[in-house]
This record gives structure tokens, sequence and C-alpha cells, in this order.
């Protein structure tokens, strides 16, 4: 089984590491690579995308910047990628599936941590593939309201609008309101790529979190980012990007193998994972 992850700035992934555990654990011989399209743009993700297709490829990952752009190049996108209108990962078969796990990695990532507890008020910040897919991940979950920091105007609008659609409560803010939307927030989720070992810095600037709230981070190279490091300080409750990485691994592995009859063992392994990569990851 031939599989990859395509992205910017994606040299410190742990992706191949623990696909390759896990074909191990099931005994299927595969291989990952990382396709690393730091100075391309849409033409050169279309071209490698049928260059991997025509190679042989079970599928590929997908990640920062061309989540949002990897759906248009597949023939069949299922539940949770048209729901969000983005997709990680991208199944070839005989056509080209766009799935999210994402989505589907945030729900079990959540409930592995707060079970059936709701998620309140919630800052978001950035907007594009992985914090849509979180942001329609929290209103399934019953969240009462995000408040969305996100740059863009135009994806901003156009993400707060499709969530209306699904009667999840979100509105726009910007970084002047920042210390007040902090103040009257449950949570706080950083879904921007500020904090990762290309993007230094905390999204929150100077601000920080307190101790009554919950906080997440998507970034994971660092895993102990300036983000989480200030909540630690804070005394808030930390959920270190590491916890998604494993659970949307996990599905993204059970789609590109095609053996739903592993999915129960595979679930077995998870405190194992959560204990091998923290332990090399959280420093």
């Amino acid at each position: 089984m031939k599989l990859g992850l395509i992205g910017k700035n994606i040299k410190s992934s742990q992706a191949p590491d623990i696909h390759r555990r896990l074909g191990k654990l099931f005994d299927i011989p595969l291989t990952y690579e990382l396709f690393d399209l730091k100075d391309k743009n849409e033409t050169d993700f279309a071209k490698l995308l049928s260059e991997l297709k025509f190679d042989g490829f079970s599928g590929v990952n997908i990640t920062f910047p061309f989540k949002e752009i990897a759906i248009k190049y597949a023939d069949k996108v299922n539940k949770s990628a048209y729901y969000i209108k983005a997709s990680n990962t991208l199944i070839f078969r005989n056509n080209v599936i766009a799935e999210n796990t994402d989505y589907t990695g945030f729900l079990r990532n959540y409930f592995f941590h707060f079970k059936d507890t709701k998620p309140g008020k919630i800052l978001l910040i950035g907007g594009g593939g992985v914090g849509r897919a979180i942001t329609f991940a929290l209103g399934s979950l019953g969240v009462s309201h995000i408040y969305l920091l996100e740059k863009d105007n135009e994806r901003s609008n156009k993400l707060i609008d499709e969530l209306r659609l699904s009667n999840i409560n979100c509105s726009s803010i910007d970084f002047r309101e920042l210390e007040e939307i902090i103040n009257k927030t449950d949570g706080i989720v950083n879904c921007s790529p500020i904090g990762h070992f290309d993007f230094p810095g905390c999204p929150l600037g100077l601000f920080k979190p307190k101790s009554n709230h919950w906080i997440f981070d998507a970034v994971y190279t660092p895993a102990k980012t300036e983000f989480l490091k200030k909540g630690e300080k804070a005394g808030s409750k930390i959920i270190s990007g590491i916890d998604l990485f494993i659970f949307q691994a996990l599905d993204a592995f059970l789609l590109f193998s095609d053996k739903q009859n592993i999915k129960e063992t595979l679930l077995k392994e998870i405190n194992f994972l959560r204990s091998h990569y923290f332990k090399s990851l959280y420093k």
C-alpha cells in the first residue's frame, strides 16, 4: 500500500511514522512519502495527484494549505468532506474519494477528553481547512457560540454563512476584541498555523488564557507550542495537537486499508500510541 502526505512545510510531520506503525500492527506492507510543495501552487498540486494515482498510490493525506482545494479533485465527496467543503484525505480507488478525518478525529478527541460535556462558548482562531472541520464538529457537539478570529474576511464570512445554515451560532471578531472574548469563553481552539516550527509565535499575541479554559492547538510540530505553554502556566486544561494527529490518522488508516473489521483492534491501540507520541514529542 503506497500512501503519502501533500502540503507545505511538512518535513517535521509524524504522519509517515504513525502509518508505518499501523501497517506493521496489522501486517499490511506500506510506504508513506512526504510531498512538500513549499514553493508550488494549485497547478502543481493537481499534477502531483494525477501522478500518484497513476503510480498506484492507495491515497494521500492533505494538509495546509491544500485542504480546501483538494475537494475539487475528487470524483466522489463523502459526507464528512461535503459537509465541511474541505478534505484532508483522498482515497484512490476507481475514482478519487474525498473524506475529512479532521472532523471525525476531532470528535473522537473531544469525547476522549470530555465524554458528553458540551463545549460551551469557544474562541476559534483560523477558519481554513482544519478550522472548518473543527467548527462543524463543535456544532455537532452542541457548542453554544463560536467566536471566529480569521484575518481573511471573505473566508470568515463564507464559513459563518455555511455554519448558520446548519444552525451553528458563529460570529466574526477582530484582534481588538480578543481580550474581551477570552474572558467570556469556555475554550480556546487554535486552527491557524501560528506556533508551527515555520510560523513561530502565539495566536493570542500577548493575551493569556484563564485557568477555567480548556485549550486545544491543532499544531503539533512542535507539540508544546507557545499557546499551550501559556495555557499550562495559567492552569488551563491542555489538549495537544498530538491527539488530533493520532485520532485522524487512525480514521485515515481505516479508509486507506478498507478493512473496517480491524476498527475495534485499532481503537485499543489509542493509549499506547498516545503514550509513545507524547513521550517522544511533548517536550
